[in-house]
């Protein structure tokens, strides 16, 4: 592949990282046809450009499918994301899993992606619609911390809101400071479900977590796994440890 090469995921989920080595940290992750332009080279790693939040990292090239230009133009214009669990597409290489919160790259069955042919099985068991983004955050719960995640595998605090978010066709940036800066100002008790709440850090007094507002003074947040806690205006309270995690610093809103 060359610099300025577009290109999707073209596995169920793969890691973007900080550098161009298997041991370097994970800075988030790419799920399968997510979109990305390819902006540096070093051996069998690429660097990239994620189209949907513009977060740079590397990947190993093998990992990545290329696509002409106007497939790659199209697959932007599709704002929708999968809300089953799990769905499984028949693909050239075989069966691929798709995850909860992947691109949706087509609504038929049966599709193309330049030369390729893929069919899609959707899980019977797998069918649930959410209706509201507080439902879709819920069906994320007890999923595992992971620093740079963004499935119900292995998640982080700013991953969660962000992929949460797409599935309602909202595209949040992906670093909580990041997703800070966007949206309007809520006061605590003008809150509503499915805002979201700020927390700095008490070292550095930067924003560094952030979760979805529940009702009842409920947040809804990773850490650790994906849990609920109390929210107050000093912040997360966990009632399991009996001590505040998160100092509270805003709510943003954002449709």
């Amino acid at each position: 592949m060359n610099i300025g090469i577009n290109a999707i995921c073209g596995l169920t989920v793969i890691p973007v990282r900080a550098d161009h080595q298997d041991t370097s940290e994970i800075v988030t992750q790419l799920l399968f046809g997510e979109t990305v332009t390819i902006i540096e080279i070093h051996h069998q790693w690429v660097k990239i450009k994620i189209v949907h939040d513009q977060y740079e990292g590397w990947v190993d090239n093998k990992q990545l499918l290329k696509v002409s230009d106007s497939t790659f133009e199209s697959l932007n214009k599709n704002t929708k994301r999968q809300h089953t669990d799990l769905n499984t597409l028949q693909t050239p290489w075989g069966k691929q899993h798709v995850l909860q919160g992947s691109p949706i790259l087509s609504t038929s069955n049966n599709f193309r992606i330049d030369d390729l042919q893929f069919e899609s099985h959707s899980n019977s068991g797998s069918n649930t619609v959410y209706d509201s983004l507080t439902e879709i955050a819920l069906s994320y719960s007890n999923s595992p911390y992971l620093w740079g995640g963004r499935t119900a595998f292995g998640i982080d605090c700013s991953g969660f809101t962000q992929t949460v978010y797409h599935q309602m066709n909202y595209y949040l940036p992906r670093d909580a400071s990041q997703q800070f800066l966007k949206g309007e100002p809520i006061a605590f008790d003008q809150q509503q479900p499915g805002d979201l709440a700020f927390f700095k850090s008490e070292k550095t007094g930067n924003i560094h977590h952030v979760g979805i507002i529940l009702d009842k003074e409920k947040i809804i947040h990773a850490h650790g796994k994906v849990r609920i806690d109390t929210l107050n205006p000093e912040g997360v309270y966990n009632e399991d440890k009996k001590y505040y995690s998160h100092k509270f610093t805003g709510i943003k809103r954002y449709f």
